[in-house]
């Protein structure tokens, strides 16, 4: 198995195996991203009793940020300067772009989404969230979760 992916998601749980277990049940139930293969690493993730939690997420998030900006400079590089550009844009590399771009901004994981918000169903950590976090942390974890796929030849392994 390879490994293609990485995310650090927020979660409102009782502790890292009650987390863990709705990571494992959101990836089974969505179609969106399918790995076949997920892993949370319990030493890489964070209860938000950790004094550090916050800054874990802020980190996480810029991870994100870096990532739009990378597909906004795509789109800019291809001339594509405002949205009546948008029609412009032919079927392919420049509309993946597009599209990838839009599921950061509309809250759909994706396998570059680094910071998922779980709780929320976004990219980012709402003010409301923050402050629910911050009243009671004792709920909420930031878990590392790495993603693997399995290569065409051992796919065929796997079934013998």
């Amino acid at each position: 198995m390879n490994q293609i992916s990485q995310h650090k998601m927020l979660l409102a749980g009782d502790s890292f195996d009650h987390c863990s277990l709705q990571v494992h049940k959101f990836f089974d139930l969505t179609s969106l991203v399918i790995y076949d293969c997920i892993e949370a690493i319990e030493s890489k993730s964070f209860s938000a009793l950790d004094a550090a939690f916050f800054d874990h997420i802020l980190k996480a998030e810029s991870q994100n940020h870096l990532a739009v900006q990378d597909l906004i400079e795509e789109l800019v590089k291809a001339n594509i300067l405002k949205t009546m550009d948008f029609k412009n844009i032919e079927q392919g590399y420049l509309s993946k772009t597009l599209h990838i771009l839009s599921h950061f901004l509309d809250g759909f994981i994706g396998i570059d989404s680094y910071f998922y918000n779980l709780i929320d169903d976004s990219h980012w950590l709402p003010q409301a969230t923050a402050k629910a976090i911050q009243k009671d942390p004792n709920h909420y974890w930031l878990l590392h979760i790495d993603c693997f796929a399995t290569t065409a030849e051992e796919a065929g392994l796997l079934r013998f």
